[in-house]
């Protein structure tokens, strides 16, 4: 049963601007989530504990949601089975009921749990045979329709396409995926299908035909689940996140140890890798939505702040506001939820396949008589850049301003050398190892720092663990004298780098920030 893509009916009045938009794009996933069907709570989800931080209750039940980047709102359907309305809500939870859909005949209703909004501010939803939840009900099942939630657009409130999927999960009238998410990269929805509990394939639809794709099948590397209730798809990387809501069915069966986790598929889809963060409580009717773009974050051990909910920084890709220009050290880059503090800073060298952290070379030598380090970059961005680099010369544990090297860059220029003073008498003694943390910034920045929870806009961050070391002489290095060091390596060559360089933490309340809370952009 389909509907007319027409404005035959009274159209919508669009709602008056929202209360408290979001400002900019809040580079955090969210969710509703609803206990009994009727009532659901909006809240911030950290995907990287599987933690929702509830910020609003609302008074009816809320799914089938999508975040508007260019409203900095959220867009969904009032869900409580025979209400074809189309709510928003803002930053803090302050939700308008818009009203009835403009398009739906009389006698038919709207039953969807799957939503999202594409780059031009159209509200996507996938439809299911209302009459599973009240009988008697009739409309379209399994069918893709496309809203305009553009207030300031004539066609405001309208279904402007409603195309069949091509088909539906083996024994069932719909395919049963869900949530959706939206990848402007190639304009696709990706998704989760589940088909029993045998098999789990990512899949992507076509919103302009219905068409739907096998991606890849991940039985093997996904768990199986009551629904995987959330997607998000993060711009420029295209990541998917999915949110599995009761891992191996624990919470359905009354089993102990119920959970739920968030699983990331990095691409190549075709050969992706699989991610999965720390688990959380077990959820059970949810919906995603989100404003994700690809960052970069440290991987220095946390006294140097490298969780961003500490302060620790973070570089949104330069591809994100900048298509087709790139700003790095080295050649790769690869996102992150969060910083991933490890010893021996190679969290990030290691969480992929593939070791973005081509700043430093295994092999390098810093000497500690004449801190140096020439570090290759990437800009075709055609403007100058600023290249910072804190060397923790004390081994205090933190850096400080008095480490710091910093250089501007011309445009085009493919390297960048920083020069640090030399050791100084009453330095800690035997410090043989410690960290170097690079940032690369558009631009010129007069007083970089090497921590600070807001996001930059463009750029890379590296950490790298370093040894000190003096000129070889044979097969030995010369000791430190006078500088309190005793860095005396009798028969041995010390190297220099022994290592090569989201979690999206949990806010307290509404804010912008990714981590907990997740911070704006600068």
């Amino acid at each position: 049963m389909g509907l007319a893509p027409t404005a035959a009916f009274a159209a919508l009045t669009p709602p008056a601007p929202p209360t408290v938009p979001f400002t900019e794009c809040p580079n955090l996933g969210y969710q509703v989530q609803s206990q009994d069907g009727k009532t659901s709570t909006y809240g911030y989800f950290d995907l990287n504990t599987s933690t929702f931080v509830p910020i609003k209750k609302f008074a009816t039940a809320v799914n089938a949601t999508g975040y508007s980047r260019a409203q900095g709102v959220f867009w969904g359907m009032l869900t409580n089975y025979d209400n074809n309305h189309l709510a928003r809500w803002d930053r803090l939870g302050n939700l308008v009921d818009v009203g009835p859909l403009d398009g739906v005949p009389a006698g038919q209703v709207i039953r969807t749990n799957v939503g999202t909004i594409d780059d031009q501010d159209h509200l996507l939803i996938q439809t299911r045979d209302p009459a599973a939840d009240k009988p008697g009900l009739v409309g379209p099942t399994n069918a893709l329709i496309t809203v305009d939630v553009d207030p300031d657009s004539a066609t405001f409130g309208e279904i402007l396409d409603n195309v069949p999927l091509s088909r539906a999960t083996p024994g069932m009238d719909f395919l049963r995926i869900g949530d959706w998410d939206y990848n402007p990269t190639d304009g696709m929805l990706y998704s989760l299908e589940m088909v029993g509990d045998t098999k789990r394939e990512l899949v992507k639809i076509d919103p302009s035909t219905g068409q739907v794709t096998d991606v890849k099948d991940l039985t093997a590397q996904l768990p199986d689940s009551q629904n995987y209730g959330a997607v998000y798809v993060e711009e420029v990387s295209g990541t998917v996140y999915v949110s599995a809501n009761d891992v191996d069915d624990k919470l359905a069966h009354k089993q102990p140890g119920a959970s739920s986790r968030t699983y990331a598929i990095y691409a190549p889809y075709s050969n992706p890798h699989i991610i999965a963060y720390t688990p959380g409580a077990p959820l059970l009717i949810n919906d995603g939505a989100d404003c994700l773009v690809a960052t970069d974050f440290g991987d220095a051990p946390d006294s140097y702040k490298t969780l961003n909910p500490h302060g620790g920084p973070g570089h949104i890709f330069t591809e994100v506001e900048h298509p087709g220009q790139q700003l790095r050290i080295g050649k790769l880059i690869d996102p992150d939820l969060d910083g991933i503090p490890t010893p021996n800073a190679d969290g990030d060298d290691k969480n992929l396949p593939v070791n973005d952290e081509d700043g430093v070379k295994p092999g390098t030598t810093i000497f500690a008589n004449a801190p140096a380090l020439s570090v290759p970059i990437t800009n075709t961005t055609g403007a100058k850049a600023t290249l910072a680099g804190w060397l923790d010369l004390d081994g205090s544990g933190t850096f400080e301003d008095s480490e710091r090297a910093m250089v501007t860059l011309e445009p085009g220029q493919t390297s960048g050398e920083l020069t640090w003073p030399a050791l100084e008498n009453g330095r800690t003694e035997s410090l043989t190892q410690t960290f170097l943390r690079l940032r690369l910034y558009p631009g010129e920045v007069a007083d970089p720092k090497p921590t600070g929870a807001r996001f930059i806009d463009g750029g890379e961050i590296e950490d790298h663990k370093v040894v000190f070391g003096l000129p070889a002489t044979g097969d030995k290095l010369m000791p430190i004298l006078g500088l309190g060091l005793g860095l005396l390596a009798a028969g041995l060559v010390i190297t220099g780098v022994t290592g090569t360089g989201r979690r999206r933490p949990t806010p307290a309340g509404p804010t912008n920030r990714r981590p907990s809370p997740r911070p704006a952009r600068t």
